[in-house]
């Protein structure tokens, strides 16, 4: 899944995994994506949030997510330096500051996959 509202950049990270044989769903917000991830009846294998979201930010939404499932993999991907880097390390939660470079964002889909 990726939540991202700049729909280019949710766009982008979509193709780019599709291209390399993902299925992908997308929200546009954080709101979406919880009642996306509500709906799916399988879950996806990695969850790609961005931290600066209309409605429900990146951040509530991975403690939403990690309520119903805490095994869920999530990559939360910001430009914002004010993210609470402590929670996501103590959730396990990975981070990648904009912007990201697309060796690294696949790298790290990569890695979730092998899990």
């Amino acid at each position: 899944m990726i939540a991202e509202d700049d729909p280019i950049i949710r766009s982008l990270f979509s193709k780019i995994l599709k291209s390399k044989g993902y299925d992908t769903v997308e929200a546009k917000d954080g709101e979406q994506a919880i009642k996306i991830y509500d709906d799916l009846q399988e879950k996806p294998d990695i969850i790609v949030l961005d931290f600066r979201m209309p409605k429900i930010n990146g951040l509530d939404v991975t403690k939403e997510i990690l309520k119903r499932d805490p095994s869920t993999n999530i990559l939360m991907i910001t430009g914002d330096p004010r993210i609470n880097r402590k929670y996501l390390f103590d959730t396990g939660i990975k981070f990648k500051a904009k912007p990201v470079r697309m060796d690294d964002f696949l790298s790290e889909i990569q890695h979730f996959a092998q899990i």
